[in-house]
């Protein structure tokens, strides 16, 4: 890996007594923004988090006295490598995220730079208002990085890029100049230009430069809308109306940093829909593109098949995938806005029959808004990080996606683009906007490689020439950054090029704010995040990573999409939602990792203090396995990393205590359960293990039942049917709530079953999420042997509590080599809401079920939701309006988390978001369902309301 020749790292401790907000100077925070979405990595100086205006000013002052630079960051999902360098970061993702002013009638907001773009539209959509700029990572994406990098996206056909949406912005200055940049005409120019201060020098220079430049620059910036390469000079050639917020849209941080922002906003359209178009030849796609357009559509996306196939296979995107067809070699996704109904189903109709009379594509699925639209735009939009995280060593690169081709030429250039990677024996993959000619064609090289590192500067060499001769754009929307800004002196030639370089020096005249980018820049096979010398240390683990094909490589998946940033919807991730600190979600923890195995965190590698600190928070929840697009189970390997730990550091007593829970609960369960129930209830006890084990004693620990289920069952169970399913005695139902496995048994008997109980031991899950692999494995055989014997009689083998299935059929099947015993467990192991509504499909069961209560609200556990979904609970009903989703993720309690004395605090934060308010406001008289043993205790203990299992909460009729 080829690094910077490091800085003497600065002491800001005289800085961060100043400051409000944080900053982080120790090696591992410094790592975790050490790499973004893009193929580099260098270590910045230090991070700091600005509580507010006051912080940003002081940190660029102290910064511009020790001549420091600085680089302003947001989500960090920059692709060309914009986000890293050997500067102060400053975040502004965690504090400065606020919007400040909405003025509806004129239809701007004003926000500060780390306002998230998809959170920014929620609050507008009220409204009936939105700021259109739509890039794949708008969930995640700040505004001021959007800024930063002249984003785009999927409906630029229609609203253009960031450029054409800015309004104003108040910037900073690596001097300390505060600059107020908005629409000026040109008498107001001329007065501000004639003043005898900073702000004048800017404005007379910077008029001076493009009059001295402006046949140039007519002539040699590319004519296609997706350009954002350079500096945005083209903006003042054609107009006198200048606003200079225009020329720090795009400038990728290297101008000034930005504090605040006043961005137009557009009407929400009326009515959309979506035509997915499939063909056999990708190069069929693209050619199709030309007849499309003239039917008007708001978007044109390319999908190739590495994408499909990888979409149907996700976790996540599968259960979206039923609009694809066949097999398809590429699709497009066509979409239409309008005033009605009846406009948006028309047009795309007619571009349907004009494109089956000239025999383009074989299937037209027409969707109009609704869940089925929504899927498309969730396949799509994962698309990216999707083709990122493709298993094995080779991954689809970023670095000649970005091109923007004339649309009459896309077709032409794509098929010389595919014949320079088959010249230089590489694969690709490819998606994107190809309404406006940028189709993302991404090599699949490995850059421990050095014949890949070779592939990837002859591929981006050739390329770079085709796109000169359909004269393109080399950057479309990803900027240029690390990746592409040495080129763009060829590229615009000399004289626009030293115009950029007069403009970084009238700006930034000390080279203090984010040097290396656009002008100036390294060649693109420097500060590689991988490379020749890159090694990683042999790791021995129990989990196998059958799919991820090492852990090595499970850690690899991880591409800093940043897709567990995302602040809406999902579970994904849970940590990081509530504290907005990059160290906690999955991506931070992954470079963690990383840094860790590769010896670039300390000398203890996997074993180390700090890594496990950074691991801390991981809530094993699961969620990153299935949203994440490139299906990174930070989980599993948190896991396998606490057993590395423990083996050379040893387990603490809490630890011990967890993973023998289910021990205890067989012992104390019974006609010990009474006396020990009094004994831990006491404010003695609670305190004492407070003390010795760090137990929060503000928790109640779970009470113990005086009768073990299994000692009822046998005493109960007199159901005969010949339709037979085995219930797995799990640890809650056998020896904690009883009333779950009665509810559980009754519901099987009157859909029919007779109810064979497997009380066979615990299925390991407290061993597997704290470390405790090796022995989970060991003791865990006798449980599966014990289920066996069921499953090689056919049977199906029902669990009610998730994180129990999800042990059986998810985990145990990674640290097993036993291929057969695998595929039972896959197959045969099932939540019960599951398997019931599968033998529903089927036909075997001629009834519904019927909730007790009118009004049934669900919240789902985070290992459900990750890997079963939690529709089957509803898809059962007979009333399925009786049945409300929360839309929350994680409770906060994550098995023993929340019982953690350090986490109580993170646990009720996490729980506040979405649930527990949920929850307050749910009707007296509705039922509160909750199919995790942790959850309803969770939910129980801040918000007084007791939720029961989903068993409970239903019963049988006749359908």
């Amino acid at each position: 890996m080829q690094v910077p020749k490091q800085k003497t790292r600065p002491d800001l401790s005289f800085l961060a007594a100043q400051l409000q907000g944080e900053v982080l100077t120790d090696a591992g925070s410094l790592a975790m923004y050490a790499t973004d979405a893009s193929i580099y990595q260098i270590l910045p100086l230090a991070v700091v988090l600005p509580k507010d205006e006051n912080d940003v000013i002081k940190t660029v002052s102290w910064a511009s006295d020790k001549k420091l630079t600085i680089l302003p960051r947001g989500g960090g999902t920059s692709l060309a490598g914009q986000t890293v360098g050997q500067s102060i970061i400053l975040d502004f993702s965690k504090y400065m995220d606020q919007t400040l002013e909405i003025n509806q009638e004129e239809k701007w907001v004003r926000v500060q730079p780390g306002k998230v773009r998809d959170v920014l539209n929620e609050e507008l959509a009220p409204m009936g208002l939105h700021f259109p700029v739509d890039p794949a990572t708008s969930s995640r994406a700040n505004v001021g990085g959007m800024v930063g990098n002249n984003s785009s996206g999927t409906k630029s056909i229609i609203y253009g890029k960031t450029v054409d949406h800015i309004i104003a912005a108040k910037v900073l200055l690596s001097d300390g100049t505060l600059l107020h940049l908005k629409k000026t005409d040109p008498e107001t120019y001329q007065q501000i230009a004639s003043q005898p201060s900073r702000e004048g020098e800017i404005y007379r220079e910077f008029k001076q430069i493009i009059e001295q430049n402006k046949t140039l620059i007519r002539e040699k910036f590319p004519k296609v809308m997706r350009r954002v390469g350079g500096y945005n000079l083209d903006e003042f050639v054609n107009t006198d109306e200048w606003n200079l917020a225009k020329l720090i849209t795009g400038s990728e941080g290297t101008l000034a940093t930005t504090l605040e922002l006043t961005l137009n906003l557009e009407p929400l359209p009326k009515f959309k829909s979506v035509c997915v178009v499939h063909f056999t030849a990708v190069l069929d796609a693209v050619g199709a593109v030309t007849p499309i357009l003239k039917y008007k559509p708001s978007a044109v996306e390319i999908l190739d098949k590495i994408v499909v196939d990888l979409s149907r296979e996700n976790l996540t995107t599968s259960r979206h995938c039923h609009f694809i067809s066949g097999n398809p070699d590429a699709i497009l996704i066509v979409e239409f806005y309008g005033e009605s109904l009846a406009e948006v189903m028309e047009r795309p109709t007619a571009m349907v029959k004009d494109l089956q009379e000239q025999g383009l594509g074989y299937a037209y699925p027409l969707f109009p808004q609704g869940p089925e639209y929504e899927d498309v735009w969730v396949v799509r939009k994962k698309g990216l990080g999707l083709m990122l995280g493709i298993k094995g060593k080779k991954k689809p690169l970023p670095f000649i996606e970005d091109a923007g081709i004339p649309t009459v030429h896309l077709k032409e250039y794509i098929d010389r683009t595919l014949q320079i990677c088959k010249k230089h024996e590489t694969d690709v993959a490819m998606y994107a906007h190809v309404s406006v000619g940028v189709i993302h064609v991404r090599p699949i090289l490995d850059l421990r490689q050095e014949a890949d590192i070779n592939r990837l500067k002859a591929i981006a060499e050739d390329t770079f020439n085709l796109v000169m001769e359909y004269g393109g754009s080399w950057s479309g929307e990803h900027g240029d950054g690390l990746v592409r800004s040495a080129f763009n002196e060829r590229f615009f030639g000399t004289g626009i090029y030293q115009a950029f370089v007069q403009v970084k020096q009238l700006f930034d005249p000390e080279n203090l704010m984010n040097p290396g980018k656009i002008v100036k820049a390294q060649t693109i096979e420097h500060n590689l995040r991988y490379g020749a010398a890159y090694k990683d240390q042999k790791v021995a683990t129990s989990f196998l990573y059958k799919t991820e094909q090492s852990f090595q490589e499970s850690v690899h998946m991880c591409t800093g999409v940043g897709e567990c940033r995302k602040l809406l919807g999902g579970t994904m991730c849970p940590s990081f939602k509530a504290t907005r600190e990059e160290e906690h979600s999955t991506r931070g923890r992954a470079n963690a990792l990383r840094m860790a195995m590769s010896g670039q965190l300390d000398e203890k590698g996997l074993a180390s203090e700090r890594l496990q600190e950074t691991l801390s928070l991981c809530l094993s929840c699961k969620a990153c396995k299935s949203e994440c697009p490139s299906n990174v189970d930070m989980a599993k390997m948190k896991s396998d990393v606490m057993q590395i730990y423990f083996d050379k550091n040893g387990a603490g007593l809490r630890d011990k205590m967890i993973k023998n829970a289910p021990m205890m609960a067989r012992k104390f369960s019974g006609f010990l359960a009474g006396l020990v129930n009094v004994i831990q209830a006491s404010s003695l006890f609670r305190k004492g293990l407070d003390k010795i084990a760090g137990i929060d004693q503000r928790r109640m620990l779970p009470a113990y039942a005086p009768e073990p289920f299994y000692k009822w069952f046998e005493k109960n169970n007199h159901f005969k049917s010949d339709k037979k399913v085995v219930l797995f005695a799990d640890t809650y139902l056998n020896f904690h709530e009883p009333a779950v496995g009665k509810a559980a048994l009754k519901l099987l008997n009157d859909c029919g079953f007779e109810v064979i109980l497997a009380n066979v031991g615990c299925c390991q899950r407290p061993k597997i999420s704290h470390g405790f692999l090796r022995e989970a494995k060991k003791e865990g055989m006798s449980t599966l042997n014990g289920l066996l014997k069921y499953m090689d009689q056919g049977l199906d083998i029902v669990l009610c509590e998730p994180s129990c299935a999800s042990a059986l059929n998810d985990d145990f099947p990674d640290l097993l080599e036993d291929d057969i015993l695998v595929k039972k467990l896959k197959k045969q192991v099932m939540m019960i809401d599951l398997f019931l509504a599968r033998e529903m499909d089927k036909g075997n069961l001629p009834i519904k079920l019927k909730a007790k209560s009118d009004q049934l609200w669900v919240h789902g556990h985070c290992h459900q939701k990750a890997l079963y979904g939690t529709q089957a609970m509803k898809k059962t009903l007979l009333d399925p309006e009786s049945y409300s989703e929360i839309p929350s993720g994680c409770c906060g309690m994550a098995g023993s988390f929340g019982y953690e004395k350090e986490h109580y605090e993170l646990s009720e934060k996490i729980g506040q978001e979405i649930l527990f308010p949920a929850i307050t406001q749910s009707p007296s008289d509705a039922t509160l369902a909750a199919c995790g043993f942790s959850c309803r205790h969770q939910i129980e203990h801040f918000t007084g309301r007791k939720a029961k299992h989903w068993v409970e909460c239903v019963k049988v009729v006749l359908d």
